[in-house]
């Protein structure tokens, strides 16, 4: 009886079927997802880079600070909404029940 189960047990695993569309909609969303903390990366160290040239900009230089200020607001919104956006991947990648999920 129990080599019975034994052997139910290992055929179980062979023996799952999974849907293609659904493995194949959850790859898609794991590799969007994986693009925008790339993207949340870049911004972040464009950021930093920001604030470095806004410390080392001189005082005299009023219109360099002033772009460079737009700059830093335009980053950090496009920032905000890019943590949204991995926000909203990751609750679809949960709704949809993805096997193996790493978040």
């Amino acid at each position: 009886m129990s080599s019975i189960i034994v052997a139910f047990a290992g055929d179980y695993k062979r023996s799952v079927i999974t849907d293609p569309s659904i493995t194949r909609r959850c790859t898609s969303l794991t590799e969007k997802r994986v693009q925008k903390i790339d993207h949340k990366q870049n911004l972040q160290a464009l950021l930093a880079r920001n604030v470095k040239l806004q410390e080392f900009t001189p005082a005299q230089k009023k219109s360099i600070k002033r772009k460079l200020k737009s700059n830093e607001s335009h980053l950090r919104h496009e920032l905000e909404l890019t943590n949204l956006k991995i926000n909203r991947l990751e609750e679809d990648i949960v709704r949809q029940g993805c096997p193996g999920i790493y978040l």
